[in-house]
């Protein structure tokens, strides 16, 4: 074992120097990812400063370049020389997502070179999916090695992926291989995910010597169910990066009992990618402040700190089809407090669900997706996973998957359903089902499926 760990340690190190001389011949991307580094060895108020400059930067070059904001900004009376101190930022009007649905073209910087643009597609878990512009120039990667950092993690370390897009046949298999050598990589498809394939995957984070995964909350529990029933471990992993949806302390414990390290929490979004990333001495999220600046409104509109409300993205790196106090549908707390571990980039609390995430009954009670996941992590060691999904005529069914079928799991699921039916009111039926197999939509696993919810956030926005 101790002669196995030595050769482990030495080829990381041999993985790392391979991993940055191929890079140094990307100088775009070092000379972000210096200029990240830098960036959160600032203090507090020279960042702040610098992000502000940002906002307004942005703020300019969308009204000047691109056709909707011009449109938009005139209708609502907003000029960016309104900007003067950050008070001012609450002026600059909201951005709804269907107004960048019904404007895609209008969205874009004519005069941008075609080479810097591209597209992504949103996964539509609060609405309609839809279709965005990104910049090229902006390298997400850069966010994530400077987080790698704080966890004592390489992107050079073998890596476990459980994602939808991963390399399938023969030719790309090769491709990927030669792309990342000498680096290794264990892959389990997100899409199609059979208990053969979980047992593969493994397998091959054993045998690869996996050092970190990043994955999707679903794949990563049903890997982390598979690995408890087989009482598996894979010694060499230091971190798993949990992505896509929030990670509630149910979720988190029983990762951690699986992987034996620690679980790294992320916010993000398909619209820009890494948003704010979880700091490794609490569980609270740094936000990538030269990046992305997030805003937390009330239903005014109004700027919070310290409560919860719907969260505001403005991308700052996106020039081609800039993205400004955009809605993306979810729920957060800013917080106003500085870390103690000395990084002085601003907190956010972990988003615990989207405004889609929430029960309503049929006088217009609401129950939130924060509380509702609160009544099942006092249960994390009777149940491995469940799903509230409430239909459009109100009523309410809770899946659950119990570790045992026994007395204590019984009396449990029945305080559950006495307190949903208290919390409702009685006005909707509360039903509870024992199941085997919660689906998930390509490896993501949505905790609450409100189609009350949804179809009122979307007449809303």
């Amino acid at each position: 074992m101790f002669i196995n760990m030595i050769t482990i340690i030495t080829m990381s190190k041999i993985q790392d120097i391979i991993f940055w001389t191929k890079n140094s011949f990307r100088p775009e991307a070092m000379r972000q990812y210096r200029k990240a580094l830098a960036f959160e060895q600032w203090g507090g108020g020279k960042i702040e400063e610098e992000n502000w400059q940002l906002r307004k930067e942005i703020v300019r070059i969308a009204y000047e370049r691109v056709p909707f904001y011009k449109k938009f900004y005139n209708e609502r009376d907003f000029n960016p020389s309104m900007l003067t101190t950050p008070e001012t930022w609450e002026l600059v009007p909201i951005l709804e997502k269907r107004f960048v649905r019904d404007n895609l073209e209008e969205m874009k910087d004519p005069s941008a070179n075609p080479k810097f643009i591209s597209y992504t597609q949103t996964g539509g878990s609060t609405g309609t999916p839809m279709r965005v512009y990104t910049d090229r120039r902006h390298l997400v990667e850069v966010q994530t090695w400077r987080a790698f950092g704080h966890w004592g993690i390489s992107p050079a370390d073998n890596e476990g992926i459980i994602h939808r897009r991963v390399p399938t046949t023969f030719v790309s298999k090769m491709k990927n291989r030669l792309l990342w050598w000498p680096t290794k990589r264990a892959y389990l498809n997100a899409s199609s995910m059979s208990w053969e394939d979980v047992a593969k995957f493994v397998n091959d984070l054993k045998h690869k010597n996996i050092v970190w995964i990043q994955g999707y909350v679903g794949g990563l529990e049903m890997v982390a169910d598979y690995m408890i029933k087989h009482n598996l471990k894979v010694d060499t992993l230091r971190m798993v990066w949990s992505t896509s949806a929030p990670l509630h302390d149910s979720v988190r414990m029983k990762m951690e009992r699986a992987f034996g390290c620690k679980i790294m929490n992320q916010y993000g979004c398909n619209e820009m990618g890494n948003i704010a990333m979880q700091c490794p001495h609490c569980g609270d999220l740094h936000i990538e402040y030269d990046m992305a600046h997030i805003d937390i409104v009330d239903t005014k509109g109004h700027l919070l700190m310290d409560e919860e409300g719907d969260i505001l993205l403005t991308h700052l790196r996106n020039r081609v089809a800039p993205l400004i106090k955009y809605r993306l549908g979810d729920r957060g707390v800013r917080l106003s407090r500085q870390c103690a571990c000395g990084n002085p980039m601003p907190l956010m609390s972990p988003v615990k669900g989207r405004i889609s995430d929430a029960v309503y009954t049929p006088s217009g009670v609401l129950i939130t997706g924060e509380y509702l996941t609160a009544i099942f992590d006092k249960y994390a060691l009777l149940f491995s996973q469940y799903q509230v999904k409430q239909w459009d005529d109100y009523s309410i069914t809770v899946y659950v998957k119990a570790y045992k079928n026994d007395e204590i799991t019984q009396a449990a699921l029945k305080c559950i359903q006495s307190q949903l039916n208290k919390d409702t009111r009685g006005e909707m039926p509360v039903n509870i089902e024992l199941t085997d197999y919660i689906k998930s939509n390509k490896g993501k696993i949505q905790y609450i499926i409100s189609e009350v919810a949804l179809k009122k956030y979307e007449v809303e926005k």
